[in-house]
């Protein structure tokens, strides 16, 4: 039988050997086929290699390397190279994994092979001009015995080798100039001539679009071959045209194990928009509708772009990918099967409260009633956000919502509190922690940290991606805020999940961002209970600050301002020991980081002990935290402390940290009550997610610039602990030493929205190298003046190496990208864009914007390079930007690159650096400077970046000193938990010292002694308050303290007898009445908050007419107040027990 190849037979005997042997092996052995089409790919790019002077190998001499060299690409026919990467992935996945290889791969393979071995003779042939149009014929494919096993062990073995590639590398060395001109001449002769001939070949790329969605539904165990699966018939389809016969075809249908259609794909050239299928895959999902009585779930795809759409459910949402047949079953069973969540009970065992109560009720009627799938929670550190998400995945299971859920948080400590908080309170699920154990089979509640999770969604077994799109139906994310999407945000974007966010953030200070990711309006949140509700109704205590002004922390230290002594210390310590200069300041920014004053120490732990709250009845200070600047910093306190308090034998103070594998053992200490360390040295560790609530002082010993993470170290003190300071004195406050002025900056204005997320080298030189690129391009036709003036500033680095070498460098970085990857799967299409070399020949301004802010972090697949190297390339281009923008850090960036060959310079009998000596050395010299360009900064690059790792990297050393520090006035003073330019608490304490100081007018003296107040006592008191300075207005007063009717009860507080207690008695006595009502009820959120309305002014004001119940705030969800929010029966209960309670208060 003729062979598809025979074309090849007479020119190319080789390669038609072995494209042969993989056609005979198609359906007899797919595996070895597609060993078989790989190898003769192999053989095929060694030719080109060795035959095109044109093609440029590259470092790296393998497959991959050779494949993805730009100059290689380039000439390649458009389409073509598509071909070339499936062949390569498939061919190596059939040689080195063990992921199953259907006839239908085997087949695909053989005929993408054709068309490349086509193109080779089309093109390379001596008479490539004459070949005809020849298509590929699956008949001529014979059947075959499979392999011997021998047989394929050294096809594998050939596989693996390198050393002809190699060979070919350094024949390619060899070759002189007079033969490189030959050849160059003789190929671009032959290429000359069969180019004359149009080619109008068929090269099927619609074929090799369409297989980029068979491989997507592989990953998701789809068998694409299986009966039925690709272009299924269906009838009923609506008359466009007369002759229509209503017939169309499915491109795939995927069909569960009773027969019936469980999801379609319509799948579209990648050349159109997916959407433009979305009305044909509707119209194939009636038919089948139609047909099986059950609608199939729907997605359109263009190869690129993939939607999902559960049009019973939802709108259409993009998705990565496929859901396997368990998650499609899933899906087609709940809508059946899922309970009204209105209607499911939430577990009372788990949480209690009712805000907590309300978070959830606000959660689930987002998801029933609004059909978002995105909610995002704010609640104070302390609150119970994790007992709250317990209880939200219990009703959500319950309810058959979800079945598989995914917790993620940032740290490992945040993860195991989290684990166990489920294992103690819902026992019934499985559920794993995946930084400990790859094996996720059986669990229900998977725990990961980011990092994790990430590395684990490429993962792949024999049924294909293991973690794939629809493998949660739900995900939580512990500390959800700005600089934890910005960097793993594609992880949410991946699973085709419902998405809960938790913070501790208070709303007014969560960015933009965030809220935009939940969908949701600016400030608004789905449910928030922050740390002044939680401090209002008694569940967490509030901070009281202690400001701790020290001269060295705050503005450094001077040499003029010290002592002779401490002189001489310093020129000690300070002098450089070759120049001899002697700074004469130390700024504070070095203190606590390489610099540590004993006698700083030694005063912030003597103002501790001494003023820190303590236990046992005053005998010993209580559990403390101190937040260290870095390892060395911690060091350093308890070394003093244990200088200093050596009664306490060494367990008294601890550092818990990294640096100590036992340091969860140390946590675990000091988690217990009465067991020490008693005062915890933290460095990161217990800034987040520890709760211990016998902490009741907290010590700020470095700066902190993040007000997220400001709060949630705040939040370590302000659980609530019963009878800490003995037998019914309960813990009411805490106090947070500020040493480092965190205090004061965080009452600035501060944008946190423009602090940048750190980004990777490799993007920070990919984003450089772009700005470079851009500023050297030639101008076009239709550029500014200015511009054209500024594009020819340099000709001389366009003409020569350095505008060229930068796009092909740019160029390789993104065509290397591995399109598996699901985060490269993402930016597929402009990946595509940017991976033909062509493209970037008329590189525009928005084309680097789109390369800079959706490719640039993107992982690739050159080989690993040392990161000293890479530095020194940013160092390069920094400086070529400056010349060419003649920017003043010239000098600056020109200095540091003159020092690095200077300390080269000292090292001249490494046998690399001696044979750039001359050079090196040359480049030092000032005069070589002059009229320096980038394109002989280029020079140095290219010739020294290899050399910088024989550098000695130097440290800066640790110095201690005991200079005298001096300790300003320490201050009581608010703490900035908001963000807002206003202090409730300190308008509030100016109130109550303003009626202090007036408790002899006559209507608060009347107060005092009980006497009722008339109407005109009540205008006086009034006309006195609002009136004066300190108050501001009734509009301030009336803000902080709610409206004038509670004007009594204010008074009382403030003046009487019991002014801590008299507001919390009264809000905890209308809890109690209402608490039985609340209780087992499945009340709405709406509901909930109606009734926490009514204890919130009961216990702002004392009593509530009835009739008060129907103007708002109890309007805000329903015009007709009580009337419409609850039925005629739950109406008449409320009023009752308010009247029951008004009677009571009366009474009183």
């Amino acid at each position: 039988m003729d062979s598809n190849f025979s074309f090849l037979r007479d020119q190319f005997p080789t390669i038609y050997d072995h494209a042969s042997q993989a056609e005979g092996l198609v359906f007899s052995n797919p595996r070895a086929s597609c060993f078989y089409t790989r190898f003769v790919l192999e053989q095929m790019v060694c030719w080109l290699y060795e035959n095109d002077p044109y093609l440029q190998p590259p470092r790296e001499s393998n497959l991959g390397a050779l494949i993805h060299e730009q100059t290689f690409k380039d000439n390649l026919k458009p389409g073509l190279f598509g071909k070339i990467r499936t062949i390569h992935k498939v061919g190596n996945n059939a040689a080195h994994h063990g992921s199953p290889i259907s006839e239908r791969d085997s087949l695909h393979l053989i005929e993408e092979l054709f068309h490349l071995t086509y193109w080779l003779v089309r093109y390379y042939g001596q008479n490539g001009r004459k070949l005809g149009d020849i298509s590929f014929d699956r008949q001529k494919i014979p059947p075959a015995a499979p392999p011997a096993p021998k047989q394929l062990q050294d096809l594998e073995k050939r596989l693996s080798q390198s050393d002809a590639l190699r060979q070919l590398a350094e024949a390619k060395q060899r070759q002189t100039e007079a033969e490189l001109a030959a050849a160059r001449a003789e190929r671009d002769a032959l290429l000359a001539q069969n180019r004359a001939i149009a080619d109008r070949h068929d090269y099927n790329e619609a074929d090799t679009r369409r297989y980029l969605i068979d491989v997507l539904l592989q990953e998701a165990g789809w068998d694409t071959k299986a009966a039925n699966v690709t272009e299924f018939e269906l009838q009923g389809m609506p008359i466009q045209k007369p002759g229509d016969t209503g017939r169309g075809f499915a491109d795939y249908v995927l069909w569960g194990d009773d027969g019936k259609p469980l999801a379609l794909v319509e799948a579209k050239r990648s050349s159109k928009s997916a959407d433009s299928g979305q009305q044909q895959a509707k119209l194939y999902a009636d038919s089948l509708e139609k047909d099986y009585n059950q609608r199939p779930v729907i997605f359109y795809s263009n190869g690129y772009e993939t939607y999902l759409w559960d049009d019973l459910a939802y709108p259409p949402r993009p998705v990565l990918g496929f859901l396997r047949k368990t998650e499609l079953e899933r899906l087609i069973f709940r809508r059946s099967h899922r309970k009204r969540l209105s209607n499911t009970a939430i577990n009372e065992d788990i949480v209690g409260r009712p805000y907590q109560k309300e978070a959830i009720r606000r959660i689930t009627e987002t998801f029933e009633e609004k059909c978002a799938r995105k909610s995002l929670l704010v609640m104070a550190t302390g609150t119970g956000k994790t007992r709250t998400a317990i209880a939200l995945v219990e009703l959500l299971k319950s309810a058959n919502w979800v079945n598989r859920v995914l917790f993620l948080a940032d740290r490992n400590a945040l993860l195991k509190q989290a684990y166990r908080a489920f294992q103690r309170h819902l026992p019934s699920v499985t559920v794993l922690d995946l930084t400990r154990s790859k094996e996720v089979t059986g669990a229900n509640v998977l725990f990961s940290t980011y990092q994790t999770m990430l590395n684990a969604i490429d993962r792949m077994d024999a049924e294909g991606r293991i973690f794939g799109v629809g493998y949660f139906d739900l995900v939580i994310v512990d500390e959800a805020h700005r600089s934890i999407y910005r960097k793993y945000g594609e992880i949410f974007d991946y699973f085709d999940a419902l998405l809960v966010g938790l913070t501790a953030t208070p709303r007014s200070e969560i960015d933009r961002d965030t809220y935009r990711i939940f969908q949701l309006p600016q400030g608004l949140p789905t449910f928030a209970y922050e740390l002044n509700d939680a401090v209002r109704d008694g569940h967490l205590v509030p901070p009281k600050g202690v400001t701790v002004p020290f001269k060295f922390l705050r503005t450094g230290v001077k040499y003029s301002d010290l002592t002779p002594e401490e002189r001489l210390d310093y020129e000690e310590k300070f002098r450089d020991e070759e120049s001899g200069e002697l700074p004469q300041a130390i700024n504070a920014a070095a203190f606590n980081d390489w610099l540590f004053n004993i006698d700083t120490v030694d005063q912030a732990l003597e103002l501790l002990m001494q003023r820190g709250l303590k236990v046992n009845s005053g005998d010993r200070l209580g559990k403390t935290i101190i937040f260290a600047r870095n390892h060395r910093h911690a060091q350093c306190i308890c070394d003093r402390f244990n200088s200093n308090y050596p009664h306490y034998k060494g367990h008294f103070a601890k550092i818990i940290d990294s640096h100590d594998n036992y340091a969860q053992s140390l946590l675990d200490d000091f988690s217990e009550v009465n067991k020490e360390p008693i005062l915890a040295v933290s460095v990161d560790m217990l800034d987040t997610g520890v709760d211990v609530p016998e902490v009741v002082n907290l010590v700020f010993f470095k700066p902190v610039f993040s007000r997220v993470k400001f709060n949630q170290m705040i939040g370590r003190g302000t659980r609530l602990c019963q009878d800490l300071f003995g037998s019914g004195n309960h813990k009411t406050e805490f106090l947070v030493f500020d040493l480092c002025g965190n205090f004061e900056y965080f009452e600035q204005d501060i944008d946190e929205t423009s602090q940048k997320i750190p980004e990777s080298l490799t993007s920070r030189l990919v984003k450089h190298r772009l700005e470079l690129a851009t500023r050297l391009a030639p101008a076009q036709p239709s550029a500014t003046p200015r511009a054209r003036e500024q594009s020819s500033t340099y000709k001389v680095d366009r003409s020569g190496d350095l505008y060229t070498s930068l796009l092909d460098a740019l160029h390789q970085h993104i065509a290397t990208m591995p399109r598996d990857n699901f985060l490269v799967r993402r930016r597929l299409p402009q990946v595509e864009t940017f991976s033909q070399r062509q493209r970037w020949n008329n590189l525009s301004q928005e084309d680097a914007a789109t390369i800079a802010d959706s490719l640039a972090g993107l992982p690739n697949s050159l080989p690993n390079e040392d990161p000293l190297a890479k530095e020194f390339d940013l160092l390069c281009v920094k400086l070529q930007l400056a010349i060419l923008k003649a920017d003043r850090s010239y000098e600056r960036l020109r200095d540091k690159v003159r020092d690095i060959l200077g300390q080269l310079d000292t090292k001249p009998d490494i046998p690399m650096i001696k044979g750039q000596l001359a050079f090196i050395r040359e480049v030092q010299d000032e005069s070589w400077w002059t009229g320096a360009t980038p394109s002989m900064v280029e020079g140095i690059r290219v010739r020294v970046r290899d050399l910088v790792k024989f550098i000695d990297r130097q440290k800066q050393q640790i110095v201690i000193t005991d200079f005298v520090d001096e300790m300003g006035e320490v201050q009581i003073v608010d703490i900035p938990t908001h963000q807002t330019g206003f202090s409730r608490e300190q308008y509030r304490r100016k109130v109550e010292a303003y009626i202090r100081q007036h408790q002899d007018h006559l209507a608060i003296a009347k107060l005092r002694r009980n006497i009722p107040l008339t109407e005109t006592d009540l205008s006086a008191l009034e006309e006195m308050l609002f009136s004066a300075a300190e108050i501001e207005s009734r509009q301030r007063f009336e803000e902080v303290f709610g409206q004038t009717k509670s004007l009594k009860l204010l008074i009382l507080e403030i003046v009487g007898l019991d002014p801590a207690g008299i507001r919390v008695a009264a809000r905890q006595a209308a809890k109690q009445a209402f608490a039985r009502y609340l209780q087992g009820t499945n009340f709405s959120a709406n509901q909930i908050r109606f009734i926490e309305n009514i204890i919130d002014m009961l216990a702002k004001n004392g009593v509530i007419n009835p009739g008060a119940l129907y103007e708002p705030p109890f309007t805000d969800n329903h015009p007709e107040g009580l009337d419409g929010m609850f039925n005629d029966q739950e109406a008449d209960r409320i009023v009752s027990i308010l009247r029951s309670f008004n009677e009571s208060v009366d009474a009183v």
